[in-house]
Formats: structure tokens, sequence, C-alpha cells
């Protein structure tokens, strides 16, 4: 009987404990999914925030069943932006469930530090969040976008990005992280930008998505915009940094007929640093690759053609990583590929004669590069399937 009592007291404890003890109905709260910040000529913010909303029972029209609407307010700080936003929605902001915080341009390149101590200031705001940059373009013109999906626009980005750039809800706290940690490195994250309206890419139908996935945004220490990368460019940063994406290369074969398109996996680098000399710095990259297309009159079931190949592929790789490095020394003046964050932390003495100096002496140091590749997978065929046999060529 003594147990009975206890479950049953059990039970009533529980059932007053459960739902939800929130003092704001659902039906007082406005969901932000997203905000974006811009930066105007009269040396005001724009905030543009998107919100969660449900179409009406028994409407079927496209703008009607749209998920989301956008508001825009100004203000001279932050803080006046987002009152006067406030001052426009008719329910209490919630911003517990915002997943993207979307830079314009022209912020970006103002710097938006004061913008980041602002949101880790606010107790409502979330720390996993997709934060991106618009390049040449605002903020608020993204937020009101919308894309063939339909639903959230910035949802759908959200997906783009991941489906590009790996794990992205966690760039925020990443350049946190990398501001407090080390403050002579830069970084980058993912920039979007506005599809061209001209030729094959003219989009007149309002469904249509009018942005996509344009490499990255290089910051640095400041959160100040310093350039972008593009697609090639952030694939090979992102491997560098040991950032898992999705990462395509496409060379032409030795002997001219064709191209092949190889996948990366499982891709891995390792800086060193040679001689003992912080100024001689070689970067070790290794990666499985799978073939993915080949238009050559190459039969890579041939042991010979393979070499050839994967010997191709390891060149161009090391000639587009120098390039890489070399824009970041010589253009951006900023080292946002973790020389710096590996001298720190494997070789602390060196570190220290050089970081009150790193600025000057990132673009002096010498680097080499050294790519092994290996294949694991290139399909049940070694030619292209469209090929005679005849016109297979010989081993190279």
């Amino acid at each position: 009987m003594g147990k009975a009592k206890k479950m049953l007291a059990c039970c009533l404890v529980m059932a007053l404990i459960s739902g939800c003890w929130d003092n704001r109905e659902l039906n007082d709260q406005a969901i932000q999914l997203a905000a974006g910040l811009d930066w105007t000529e009269d040396q005001t913010y724009i905030v543009s925030n998107q919100f969660a909303r449900n179409p009406e029972a028994g409407q079927s029209d496209m703008k009607s069943q749209t998920g989301f609407y956008t508001e825009i307010a100004e203000g001279k700080t932050p803080m006046a932006a987002l009152a006067a936003m406030q001052s426009k929605v008719t329910r209490i902001i919630n911003r517990g469930q915002r997943r993207s915080l979307v830079i314009g341009d022209k912020l970006a390149r103002r710097g938006f530090k004061d913008i980041l101590d602002f949101i880790l200031r606010n107790a409502e705001s979330p720390m996993r969040v997709d934060l991106f940059i618009v390049k040449k373009g605002d903020a608020s013109d993204l937020l009101k976008s919308s894309t063939p999906f339909g639903g959230q626009s910035l949802r759908e980005y959200y997906k783009l990005h991941q489906a590009n750039y790996g794990a992205v809800d966690v760039t925020f706290t990443d350049m946190i992280r990398m501001m407090n940690e080390l403050s002579h490195s830069g970084n980058f994250m993912p920039a979007m930008e506005k599809v061209s309206k001209k030729g094959s890419e003219k989009i007149d139908d309002p469904k249509q998505a009018v942005y996509r996935f344009a490499g990255s945004a290089v910051l640095d220490n400041d959160a100040k915009l310093l350039g972008y990368l593009n697609l090639e460019e952030t694939n090979n940063s992102l491997w560098i940094v040991n950032w898992p994406h999705r990462h395509l290369i496409t060379v032409t074969t030795p002997d001219g007929t064709g191209t092949i398109t190889i996948q990366l996996r499982g891709t891995k680098s390792k800086w060193k640093m040679k001689k003992n000399d912080i100024k001689n710095m070689q970067l070790n990259m290794s990666a499985n690759i799978t073939l993915v297309e080949n238009t050559s009159n190459l039969d890579l079931l041939n042991t010979e053609n393979l070499d050839a190949i994967k010997k191709e592929l390891e060149q161009e790789i090391e000639r587009q990583m120098k390039l890489l490095i070399r824009k970041f020394q010589h253009d951006l003046h900023i080292d946002a590929i973790g020389v710096g964050e590996y001298l720190y932390r494997n070789h602390p003495q060196h570190w220290r004669t050089v970081m009150d100096e790193w600025q000057n002496t990132f673009p002096a140091i010498d680097f080499s590069c050294s790519v092994r590749l290996k294949f694991t997978r290139f399909g049940l065929t070694g030619a292209s399937g469209y090929l005679k046999k005849e016109e297979v060529k010989d081993p190279l």
C-alpha cells in the first residue's frame, strides 16, 4: 500500500509540473526565424527580421501560403533599430528560434564587432547560429527573397550552406572563439550573392531563388570584411583548416582528350615547420578520391593511366594551394588558414617571438605544399561508357 501511495504522489507531482510555464502565450509571440543587419550612407543601421506565419485556412494563392514575412526598421544604434522594429510588430518578438544572422556587404566592410557584442549580451540570443555575408548586397533584400520550395527562405538557404559548407550552425560560435583565442588571426565564413538575371540565369518567376552560395567572406579579428574567396578557394581553405565539406576537382587529362572530375573524401591537412625555422612552413595534405566523371579516351582500369591522372591531380592541387596562400599573404594580408594557431599550439616559444609582429611576419613566410592522393573508387568501367573499343587510347 505504501508503494501505491508513493506512485500516486509522483503522478500528481508530474501532472503539476508538466506543460508550458511561459508567461507569454504562443499567439502573442512573433517567432523570429532570421535577422539581417545593414549599414546606410546616413550612418544608420537597418535591421530586418524574418518572422514565421501560418496561412489563413481556405486560401490557396502563393502569397497566402508563404511561411514568413519580413519587417524592416532603422535606427542610429542596433538597440534603437530593434526598438523601432518592436513598434512595428504587433506581437512580442521571440528570438529564441533564430537560426540565421545575415550581414550586408556595407556593414561587413565597416566592421560589425559591436553587433557581436550586442548579440552576446542579449540573453534571448541563441549561440548556434548560421552567420553569413551578402556579397555586394543587402541583408534586407535576401530576407525578403523566396525559394522554389516555398516555406521559410532562410531555412532553405541554411540547407544550401549545409550542402556546400558542412556544419553551418557553428559559424557564429567559431568566429567568437577565434576572436577571443587568437587575436592575430582572421576568419572566413559563408557568403551569398544575388544571381545574375542575364542569359540562362534570368529569373522572372518570383517562386525562384535569387541568391546562391558564392564562396566565403574573409574577416579580420575585428569582424571587418577584407575580401571574398570564390568556390574553388573556399573549398581549398576548408581543406586546409580540416573543415568537413563537399569538394570536387576537375582537371584536363595529360593527353588532352577530355577531363577527369573527382570528389575528395577524408581530407586531411597539417602544417609543419621546416628546419626549425618559423619562416619556412610546409603544408602536408592527403585525401581519398572517387572518380565521378571521365570525358577522356583513357581507360582508368589501367594502372599507368591511373597513376598519371593522380600525378596530374596532385600537381594541380599544389598549384591551387600555393596561389591561395599567396592571396592570403599579399592580397588579404591576414592569416585565416591556421598557421598562427599551429605555431601557438605546437611551437609556443617560436610563437612568442613573432606574435606581436605576426601581420608583418606572415607575408614573409616561404610556404611549400605536398599533396598525397589515393584512388578508392572509380566505378565499374575504365573508359567512358559511350566510347567504342577502338576509340579507347593506349596507356600513357
